[in-house]
């Protein structure tokens, strides 16, 4: 349910082969690769690392690395990784690091697992600790994709079978394209660049379908993933 004053934190071990499970992850985390530039010892957030999977990414790619993560577990799996390992809840870590510090912070699969407000409030802290000209990548599922356009709309608001989560029972709020762009734009962050991914999937009336094409950061494409990538900068 998502009720912030009845919301905790979730403490998750993340398996690092979930990253190389399927044709569906694959696609995925090589599009958030591309995307991560090269660091040149600048000093970077993984927000919820999980076991370190894009620790290691940033770290190869030369960037000085702050993990954070819930679960003791996947921090002591990121600590090989990075130059410093934090346990705690993505906002609380955030308000005792210092403003303007970081140039580049990864947000990957995790907004979606907290109610809006504190979606807000993690905006909101990203922004003061990036420098001016930082960078944010984050994803998230999309509830403007084939998927969620069925899932949503159709089964949850239309037929009323029950909440959809996108297939994660640990996911309180699922945002749509508009959505998201407008709130990370409301909390001061310019979003230079939205990549659209899909895969396949289930459509109620349908069944399986499945798209030729894989990516988009062409609009309207671009805002029908069923995950979405936003690329932002800090002003």
């Amino acid at each position: 349910m998502e009720n912030p004053e009845q919301f905790q934190f979730s403490h998750t071990p993340i398996d690092a082969g979930k990253y190389r499970a399927g044709p569906y992850e694959l696609g995925r985390t090589k599009i958030i690769e591309e995307l991560i530039p090269d660091g040149r010892r600048r000093k970077a957030i993984d927000l919820g690392c999980g076991s370190g999977y894009f620790c290691e990414v940033l770290s190869s790619k030369g960037w000085s690395v702050t993990a954070i993560d819930t679960d003791p577990e996947n921090i002591e799996s990121a600590r090989r990784f990075v130059s410093e390992a934090r346990v705690g809840d993505a906002i609380g870590v955030l308000s005792g690091l210092p403003q303007d510090h970081f140039d580049l912070i990864l947000t990957l699969e995790l907004i979606e697992h907290m109610p809006r407000p504190y979606g807000k409030k993690l905006l909101k802290e990203i922004w003061r600790v990036l420098r001016p000209g930082g960078t944010l990548l984050l994803s998230t599922p999309n509830r403007y994709s084939p998927e969620g356009l069925g899932g949503y709309y159709w089964g949850e608001k239309v037929r009323g079978w029950g909440k959809w989560d996108a297939w994660d029972d640990t996911h309180v709020h699922i945002y749509n394209s508009r959505e998201i762009i407008r709130l990370l734009r409301r909390c001061g962050l310019i979003v230079e660049r939205v990549t659209g991914y899909w895969y396949g999937g289930v459509l109620p009336l349908i069944g399986r379908w499945r798209l030729p094409l894989r990516r988009s950061s062409l609009f309207p494409l671009n805002r029908l993933g069923f995950n979405i990538i936003l690329e932002c900068r800090k002003r």
